[in-house]
């Protein structure tokens, strides 16, 4: 009966440790941005789904959507652009807008 007992406060324990983890995990995704914007010069297309812009002397590879590719025909090699971007868990870049630096 002991064992049984044993067993069961330490099945409890671990379940309410496994929750706080998972909520604290939850509350830091939210508090944490990982949205930067930067000015840059637009240096081009590095592939199918991959621009490339110097920003701060340094080239920065940003994965492309869809939807921003066709704003990237209004931009040429040697452009000043404002870029947004987001990294990701895997440490991607994202790019969430571009427009021309003022």
């Amino acid at each position: 009966m002991k064992k049984l007992i044993a067993l069961t406060f330490f099945i409890l324990l671990l379940s309410g440790c496994g929750a706080n983890s998972q909520k604290s995990q939850g509350e830091d995704a939210l508090t944490d941005s990982n949205i930067a914007t930067k000015e840059g010069i637009y240096v081009g297309l590095a592939d199918t789904h991959t621009i490339e812009v110097t920003v701060d002397n340094e080239a920065v590879s940003l994965d492309i959507t869809e939807e921003s590719t066709s704003d990237l025909d209004n931009f040429n090699n040697g452009d000043k652009v404002t870029i947004t971007y987001e990294k990701n868990d895997e440490g991607q870049l994202l790019l969430k807008d571009i427009a021309r630096a003022n």
